[in-house]
C-alpha cells in the first residue's frame, strides 16, 4: 500500500485537534516521545500496521488518516461518495477559542489588506471575495 506523502502531517493535525501530546500517543504506542516524533516529521518509514495502532489510539480508522481534510473532522454532514456519518472529534473550548479568535484575527488583516489596496489602487470599488489563486488556475485551464 502507497501511504500518503503528508501521513506524518495529517497525524499531527487530528492529534493537534484531540489535544493529545506526543508523549501521550508514544506512551499509547510503546515507542520513545522521540521516535514517534520522527513518525509525525516523516523521518522513519510507516508501517500499515503501526498506522492503524496510530489510528486506533487517535480514535478513527487508517483511510481517515490518509484521507484527512479538516472539513471531515468540523463537519456533520454525510459523505457524498459512502452513506455513513462522517467522524466528528471533539475539540476543548479552549482549542475551539483559540481557532476563532486566530479566524477573527485573519477577517479583520483581510479587510485591512483590502483597504490597503483600494488606496493604493486609487479606486472606491469594492475588493472581490474571490481566491485570486483559484481565479488564475481558472483562467488556464
Amino acid at each position: 500500500m502507497l501511504l500518503s506523502k503528508k501521513l506524518g502531517q495529517n497525524i499531527r493535525k487530528i492529534r493537534e485537534l484531540r489535544n493529545f501530546t506526543q508523549q501521550y500517543m508514544a506512551e499509547n504506542l510503546q515507542m520513545t516521545q522521540g521516535n514517534y516524533a520522527r513518525l509525525e516529521n516523516e523521518e522513519i518509514q510507516m508501517t500499515e500496521a503501526r498506522l492503524e495502532k496510530i489510528a486506533t489510539v487517535l480514535g478513527c480508522d487508517a483511510a481517515t488518516i490518509i484521507e484527512f481534510t479538516p472539513e471531515i473532522f468540523f463537519s456533520q454532514k454525510y459523505r457524498a461518495d459512502k452513506q455513513e456519518p462522517v467522524i466528528q472529534l471533539q475539540i476543548s473550548p479552549e482549542l475551539k477559542r483559540l481557532y476563532e479568535d486566530k479566524i477573527r484575527t485573519l477577517e479583520t488583516t483581510i479587510q485591512e489588506l483590502k483597504t490597503e489596496l483600494r488606496r493604493l489602487k486609487g479606486t472606491d470599488e469594492e475588493i472581490a471575495d474571490e481566491d485570486p489563486i483559484e481565479a488564475e488556475t481558472e483562467n488556464h485551464v
